[in-house]
């Protein structure tokens, strides 16, 4: 296929997806080569990740650059976003063993937690809303537990994930679905001791109750903004 052909090949695979909404969601399609291009904003961090995952789908595409934003909960400043994000990530015992460095707006730096040789580190920084994490870390359920706090803050409107994995970890169902539990865990909105989270290539099932109806929507969104889920079953009910 050639550049137009991909690009109304993926806009097709959109349009037949459940998450992705083309009257409400703003996505444009480019393509270089066999290489799509996702632009625009959307509402929800499902029709993001849905996106990504039509544009690969289709036969001949190599690779996906996403640019897709999502709509903020709320307006804040890189400054502020950046504040939270430092907060969080410090004040996670999972991750009190890490360096913590931010670099704000005026390409000022701070150091919230002194580095050691042997301890991972995390480097952020925001821009126009886009939460940036550089570092190593220590495995792929820290890597997707601090994308999904880059996440959690109300203004981040995309999260660019570059932190390394030392020494390097192969993914799999199980990976996921540790990850998965320790952010439902870690989410203070959701009381998830009764809900079961289980992974099967990559798409998830989630079954169980919580008490509180905005909880099914909340657990389905945490879901979303975990690094490489595919699909979301969310069979959550409540008591």
């Amino acid at each position: 296929m050639n550049q137009s052909e991909f690009a109304k090949a993926v806009r097709a695979a959109m349009e037949l997806d459940p998450w992705v909404n083309p009257h409400r969601d703003q996505i444009e399609v480019e393509c270089l080569g066999n290489v799509v291009i996702l632009k625009g904003e959307v509402a929800e961090i499902s029709a993001k990740r849905r996106a990504n995952y039509c544009a690969l789908e289709v036969e001949g595409v190599s690779a996906v650059d996403d640019r897709v934003l999502v709509h903020p909960a709320e307006e804040m400043g890189d400054d502020e976003i950046l504040d939270h994000l430092a907060k969080a990530l410090y004040g996670d015992l999972a991750f009190q063993h890490y360096g913590l460095v931010t670099v704000d707006h005026k390409g000022e730096k701070e150091i919230w937690r002194q580095l050691t040789p042997q301890d991972g580190e995390f480097l952020l920084h925001v821009a126009d809303g886009v939460v940036h994490l550089e570092g190593r870390v220590k495995s792929l359920c820290d890597r997707r537990l601090a994308e999904v706090y880059g996440w959690w803050v109300p203004g981040s409107r995309n999260v660019a994930n570059d932190l390394a994995v030392t020494p390097p970890e192969e993914d799999s169902d199980e990976q996921l679905q540790e990850a998965l539990r320790v952010v439902l865990d870690a989410d203070r909105f959701i009381d998830a001791v009764e809900v079961t989270c289980l992974c099967q290539n990559f798409e998830v099932t989630l079954t169980g109750v919580v008490p509180l109806r905005e909880q099914i929507k909340l657990a389905e969104n945490d879901c979303w903004y975990t690094e490489g889920v595919r699909k979301v079953n969310n069979q959550l009910d409540l008591p």
